[in-house]
């Protein structure tokens, strides 16, 4: 499946764009990420790795609200990255993702891979 084959899916509350750099794919979230846009994040990401990067970068700084099914859906693309062979982190985490990644003892699978 192609990341344009996703636009029907496409939820109101969170925007999501990939490009390639030079050594990975950036993933950039724009908006909220719940129990409405999991889903559609998962199938995006899954879109991506069916073009073999070598890693994943998702780049947070523009989340603005995130849940529990939130945080689910990063370990969730992290463990499918790495079963695909893929190398997963998050960058710039906003302040509540980064207390509730590192409350959760997530720090090392999400923030510092």
């Amino acid at each position: 499946m192609r990341v344009n084959d996703l636009e029907h899916m496409r939820p109101e509350l969170l925007q999501v764009e990939a490009r390639d750099a030079a050594t990975e794919t950036v993933i950039t979230l724009d908006g909220e990420l719940d129990m409405s846009s999991t889903k559609w994040f998962g199938a995006f990401l899954g879109a991506v790795l069916e073009k073999h990067p070598t890693r994943i970068a998702i780049d947070a700084r523009r989340l603005t609200y995130m849940d529990s099914s939130g945080l689910r859906s990063f370990l969730v693309a992290r463990a499918s990255a790495l079963e695909a062979g893929v190398g997963f982190r998050i960058d710039n985490p906003p302040p509540q993702l980064r207390r509730l990644v590192e409350r959760m003892g997530l720090r090392p699978l999400l923030l510092d891979s």
